[in-house]
């Protein structure tokens, strides 16, 4: 029986990734005011980062409802063997979402994984599981070893601007803007139980980032010959090349993949955010 992967949109996979490795994307929507986009179907990565830039509204998501997720299995086919991952289940319901289509497929094996983390934390674990069944693994094989990989992977996400932090509510507007004219930067993390939490308020971008490379330094994870991903919300480039240099004289990884955030994180973090995930 064929293994098919699924992931959703908050992954950051890129689609040219996802397809040419025959993984399927259920994407979740970005709305500005009445405006509403699905992430990669009629929206993509130029067109959001524009309308960010220039509309009066806050971008907002929401999360795929059950039937598009229904709409992607049953496209597979009840003679594939399905293993979903998506976007922590603490942080967006597009888990439950997944759940309420599996039970709506008693026909089909859908193996539904909760990442418990975000963007290419969940990202990751699609491009492993998609390795292994190329490689002949079986489906409980490809479970059990991205179930081991979630619990050693570490996000960490600097953020630049407090702008959509504040319009989006998450921090109260007199915080935010004194955080934001007293240069503070927020960097945040991922609990290894799927929460989002803020490690660290530094004074300066500069101390923000010389920070992150300390916390992977504090995770204790041996990243010779991995892979590290960095995700951005339109950081300049500078900082993305010393952040690279940075990485590679540190940690010594195989490769540092370097992707634009996708509209429904980057709608979060705004302008300048940098993700780390190692």
């Amino acid at each position: 029986m064929a293994i098919s992967i699924v992931v959703d949109s908050g992954s950051d996979l890129l689609k040219a990734v996802a397809q040419g490795k025959n993984i399927h994307i259920v994407p979740l929507k970005v709305s500005f005011g009445e405006e509403s986009f699905i992430d990669g179907v009629d929206i993509d990565h130029d067109l959001f980062y524009k309308k960010m830039r220039e509309s009066a509204h806050i971008p907002t998501t929401s999360l795929p409802s059950p039937q598009d997720f229904v709409d992607v299995f049953t496209r597979l086919g009840p003679g594939e063997e399905i293993i979903c991952i998506t976007i922590s289940s603490v942080t967006s319901g597009t888990y439950q979402s997944a759940q309420i289509a599996k039970d709506m497929l008693p026909d089909y094996k859908i193996e539904l994984v909760d990442s418990l983390n975000i963007s290419m934390g969940a990202g990751a674990l699609a491009l492993r599981a998609w390795e292994m069944a190329e490689n002949g693994s079986s489906a409980t094989e490809i479970l059990e070893a991205i179930n081991e990989m979630k619990k050693d992977l570490h996000t960490f996400i600097a953020i630049d601007d407090w702008t959509n932090v504040i319009k989006g509510g998450r921090v109260s507007n007199w915080k935010g803007s004194l955080a934001q004219m007293l240069n503070i930067k927020p960097t945040l993390y991922l609990t290894r139980g799927g929460e989002i939490h803020v490690k660290d308020k530094a004074r300066g971008r500069k101390k923000q980032l010389a920070n992150v490379l300390e916390f992977i330094e504090e995770t204790g994870k041996d990243l010779t010959g991995k892979t590290i991903y960095m995700l951005h919300a339109m950081a300049p480039q500078e900082e993305l090349d010393h952040m690279s240099v940075q990485l590679r004289i540190r940690f010594e990884p195989k490769d540092i993949i370097i992707y634009r955030l996708g509209p429904i994180m980057g709608s979060h973090g705004g302008f300048g955010t940098i993700g780390f995930v190692v």
